[in-house]
């Protein structure tokens, strides 16, 4: 691994400033401190609202619905002169979003009997390309529809036309549906007059959209808005299924469902929570923390506000060179690794105490797992890991109120670090002794 910056250490015991990362070349985040900037006077606010700061520039437009697959599948020229998709669809939320053949056939339904359906919301990212930030699903379930992908299924009112396809219609059925139209609201692109910008704008808004009264997890924001090279990477990392199986995540989450105990294939690992942290992308957001976290120091809320910390970071952190992105794939992939063959499953969990995985274990035990004082010594500590399990027990006993989750801010994450680094100390020098 490349040193470059060394990071300041925290405050604190020599141990704990021993555990303290160093930064890779061009990795440093500078985080920003609103508590110590004035508020702005009124004249101030007045001239700025007349410059139009902050201000969303929309157009609103209709489309047929009988043109909606013909819509998604239009394509333009790229900027790298490919051809692409003119308006995009977020493939990652729409694998783990899938709407249910009876929700897509009631949106249907919907459009039958004119009933009114939200609109969706897109944003110009380039002259006459677009981003579909609102309303994925029900493009999808439209285009399907017109795709003849599924039949109509659980329809409360014309139960009649349950089984079948678009193309199966009566022609006046058919007809009218063909007339109906949806609604869109587009951010278009003078909207922000910088990229940052236009990432606050977007995040913004995105965040103030109720798709069907459901909220939307951070990190699924996160995915929508600051989407670039190293939110790709916690995406395609997040598959590690090594990384799965200690959270009881779904290996594949296209077949979620536990095979039957005769079969020779793996049964499914996952639990429900797993299931239901893959659903809002919290094990994208896991593996962005792993990397957030190396600069922990320099964020002194600590993870009070962990989701304004993960944002500031992944921003700067999508700037990151190949080099930075190639290191963290290899220190990731080279953590996750240790800790199962040190600790198994019970890696993210408080030992002895809980078989339930926690952030609050995770976030030191990967940290201190990485360091420079623990990386030579995963082997000896992998051929003894009795050693390190019982040194990681009796910290988390003689801490329990540190890791039971409750204690969020800035000197608990350094105690935190510190208690773990020293359980590694200790199990490390007693394999020397061995």
């Amino acid at each position: 691994m490349t040193n470059g910056n060394q990071k300041r250490p925290a405050a604190g015991t020599k141990t704990q400033q021993a555990a303290t990362s160093h930064l890779l070349t061009g990795e440093k985040v500078s985080f920003g401190d609103d508590a110590a900037k004035p508020k702005a006077t009124d004249e101030e606010l007045n001239s700025r609202y007349a410059k139009g700061d902050i201000r969303i520039v929309t157009e609103s437009a209709r489309y047929p619905l009988a043109g909606i697959l013909a819509m998604l599948q239009e394509t333009a020229d790229g900027h790298d002169g490919n051809r692409e998709l003119r308006y995009k669809l977020d493939p990652e939320y729409q694998r783990r979003h899938r709407w249910s053949v009876e929700r897509k056939s009631r949106l249907i339904e919907s459009f039958l009997m004119n009933v009114p359906v939200p609109p969706v919301f897109f944003y110009e990212r380039d002259l006459a390309r677009f981003e579909v930030m609102d309303g994925r699903q029900r493009l999808t379930a439209l285009s399907d529809f017109y795709d003849d992908k599924f039949a109509l299924m659980g329809l409360q009112y014309w139960s009649d036309l349950d089984g079948r396809t678009y193309s199966q219609l009566p022609p006046k059925v058919r007809d009218g549906i063909d007339r109906r139209y949806i609604s869109s609201i587009i951010l278009l692109k003078e909207t922000a007059a910088s990229e940052d910008q236009a990432a606050m704008l977007k995040k913004m808004v995105f965040e103030r959209l109720n798709s069907g009264g459901v909220k939307l997890g951070s990190q699924e924001t996160r995915n929508a808005v600051y989407d670039g090279p190293l939110n790709k990477l916690c995406l395609k990392l997040s598959e590690n299924e090594t990384f799965r199986r200690m959270w009881g995540i779904p290996l594949d989450p296209t077949q979620v469902e536990a095979l039957d105990e005769d079969s020779e294939e793996p049964v499914d690992e996952s639990t429900t929570t797993g299931k239901r942290m893959f659903e809002k992308m919290e094990d994208v957001e896991l593996v962005l923390r792993f990397f957030a976290y190396r600069q922990i120091d320099s964020f002194k809320a600590g993870l009070n506000k962990i989701s304004e910390f993960l944002d500031g970071f992944i921003i700067e952190g999508n700037r990151f060179s190949d080099t930075v992105l190639h290191d963290y794939r290899t220190m990731f992939e080279s953590t996750v690794a240790f800790l199962w063959d040190a600790l198994d499953a019970e890696s993210f969990c408080v030992i002895g105490s809980s078989k339930r995985p926690t952030k609050i274990v995770y976030d030191p035990l990967m940290y201190v797992a990485n360091s420079g004082e623990v990386v030579p010594h995963r082997a000896k500590l992998i051929a003894k890991k009795d050693v390190l399990r019982a040194e990681l027990a009796a910290m988390y006993t003689g801490n329990q109120a540190l890791f039971s989750g409750r204690r969020t801010n800035f000197a608990d994450t350094q105690n935190r670090n510190r208690c773990v680094s020293e359980a590694f100390a200790a199990a490390i020098t007693k394999t020397k002794k061995s």
